[in-house]
């Protein structure tokens, strides 16, 4: 059930009453800027350390105790050209304990939100320093998680510095220039013109859903915002590009980005979607199959599809005189998708996988709440019983037309110069 309680700001409620503990989450839509990026990042961390009632991290542990051991969630995630800052807490039923916690939860949420720890320069500046130091580790640490590192580079390269193509943790590079000032600035642009999606998960009564409406979604200035629109990749002009990095490990890595061209909200990208599972998607994909089990050319050989932006990229860890055997067997089974050599064991079996791991997303109210708003921001309908339908209905027909519409576009390659010592890196 979703109601517009004012302009730009929405009310979801899921209702689920399988589960033993409630969430209220609120979510901030705004684009992925190259000017922002690295604000959008450190704010629900510097947000989430005190409010003028809780003033430190202490204090606000002690009081979630309190609330029977309930949990804040504060963060970021990455929807496309846009992305949410999002605010979570997670707690038990009233039912369950004998008394009303909802109220509570309300207030303590509604208390982060607009009133953090804040003097009158702005944000507190030992909190602003010390999480500008964790987001500073976090940004360098990227390197050394090697397969999130490439893919990263790939995706750059795909889209250069705005939007889709940047890290979601921001730049170093950033970070000196922002102050407990222009941070407090930026957090009041995003209280007062964001788009808003509150969501309420689990079990509540009328009384209940009425009091959070008023209490919480009512505290938020009508703004004139919407979600940020993405549009789908397309192919580039003049081909394929190529890119090798040198580093000195032992294992090398090799991340291939295609651009699909396919709208997220179109029946066609159900059919990619399950021709992605069947070609690298599972623990018995082609990728798989192949180029790791068959022909021992990767230690890991994988795909996964971006559902916004409509991409698809191939991973795999190799050994570095390994790369183009692997590549061209890569690309080999590539062109058997696009030939239609899909076997209907191969179909069979992604459905099943796909519909297990749709079905799965019900047990978690967060994963919930994370699909239905990924559907409000497309603006498409539909649940997580019709996501399972709709995949069910693909055809071998519909695998191979989708496949044809995706073309190459980046060949990223991080190349290990280190000998091996023995064992994998």
């Amino acid at each position: 059930m979703t109601e517009q309680i004012k302009n730009g700001v929405d009310f979801h409620y899921l209702n689920a009453e399988k589960f033993k503990t409630n969430t209220i989450s609120v979510f901030f839509n705004i684009p992925l800027k190259r000017e922002t990026v690295t604000k959008a990042a450190l704010l629900p961390a510097v947000m989430k350390r005190g409010t003028e009632k809780h003033r430190t991290m202490l204090e606000i542990s002690k009081y979630l105790d309190e609330l029977y051991s309930a949990t804040l969630h504060a963060g970021i995630r990455v929807k496309g050209d846009g992305e949410v800052l999002y605010f979570t807490i997670e707690y038990i039923r009233d039912e369950f304990i004998g008394e009303s916690l909802t109220e509570k939860i309300t207030a303590l949420l509604k208390e982060f939100l607009f009133e953090p720890l804040c003097d009158e320069g702005g944000f507190n500046e030992e909190y602003l320093t010390g999480e500008k130091r964790n987001l500073k580790n976090a940004i360098e640490g990227l390197i050394n998680d090697k397969r999130e590192y490439v893919e990263f580079k790939c995706r750059e390269a795909m889209f250069g510095g705005e939007g889709y193509g940047m890290f979601e943790a921001g730049r170093v590079e950033d970070l000196p220039g922002i102050t407990r000032g222009n941070l407090y600035e930026f957090y009041n642009e995003i209280i007062n013109g964001a788009k808003v999606d509150v969501f309420v998960s689990g079990s509540f009564s009328e009384a209940a859903l009425d009091m959070i409406k008023d209490s919480l979604c009512g505290a938020f200035p009508e703004r004139d915002a919407d979600y940020v629109k993405t549009e789908a990749a397309a192919p580039r002009e003049g081909g394929e590009e190529y890119i090798t990095e040198e580093i000195p490990v032992v294992q090398s890595k090799l991340c291939i980005g295609l651009k699909c061209g396919i709208e997220p909200t179109s029946k066609m990208y159900y059919a990619l979607m399950l021709g992605g599972c069947v070609f690298g998607g599972s623990p018995f994909s082609k990728l798989f199959n192949n180029v790791r089990e068959k022909l021992s050319l990767a230690y890991y050989a994988a795909s996964r599809t971006e559902r916004f932006k409509s991409t698809m990229f191939i991973s795999c860890g190799i050994e570095t005189e390994k790369y183009q055997a692997a590549y061209d067997e890569i690309i080999a089974q590539f062109e058997k998708m696009k030939n239609g050599e899909i076997e209907d064991s191969e179909i069979e079996n992604s459905k099943l996988y796909m519909s297990s791991r749709f079905t799965s997303m019900k047990d978690s109210l967060r994963t919930m709440e994370d699909y239905y708003l990924s559907q409000a921001i497309m603006g498409n309908d539909g649940g997580i019983d019709q996501l399972i339908e709709r995949t069910n209905e693909v055809t071998k027909e519909e695998i191979v037309e989708a496949f044809n519409r995706i073309k190459l576009d980046v060949v990223y390659f991080l190349k290990g110069n280190m000998e091996p010592e023995g064992g994998e890196e």
